[in-house]
């Protein structure tokens, strides 16, 4: 019976580390929040009032931000956002990250938003943290505001 105590406290261990381990990992598409064409626009115009509570946030490559994208927007790729360390102090200055990608299908920037949401850019206080679906087609084709990187500035990236 002794053995058959430690093989049970054992097995018990082993669920428990992986229930509480896992809770970093694996967000879901649950955890995101989704946001559309008319929020993005909102959420720009009051970019437009005070720069300082959102941020747009292509994912894209360089080429295709340099292209074009939405005005204000910074160039951060999935990988820039290093799990190892805690949320970058810079990105939590602002109430609001809209992330997007090239179109509504972008693997990518659903990418970036969960490893964003894993790397404690959302509290529970505050959901930083959203995904404009449109992307840059649906915003470029609307003939909202955007900015394109001049060709002596291509240089510079």
């Amino acid at each position: 019976m002794g053995q058959m105590t430690r093989l049970l406290v054992v097995l018990c261990g082993l669920v428990l580390a992986g229930v509480l381990g896992g809770c970093r990992g694996g967000v879901s598409d649950k955890k995101i929040e989704f946001i559309d064409l008319n929020r993005a626009m909102e959420l720009h115009d009051e970019w437009q009032k005070d720069s300082e509570k959102v941020l747009f946030i292509d994912v894209r490559n360089s080429g295709r931000f340099a292209d074009g994208r939405i005005q204000g927007a910074q160039n951060i790729r999935v990988n820039e956002i290093d799990l190892r360390y805690d949320a970058d102090p810079e990105l939590l200055k602002y109430d609001h990250l809209i992330l997007y990608g090239e179109n509504p299908g972008s693997a990518s920037a659903r990418a970036m938003a969960k490893r964003m949401i894993e790397g404690g850019y959302n509290t529970i206080l505050k959901a930083r943290v959203r995904l404009f679906l449109g992307g840059w087609v649906v915003w470029e084709s609307s003939g909202l505001p955007f900015e394109v990187t001049d060709d002596d500035d291509a240089g510079d990236e």
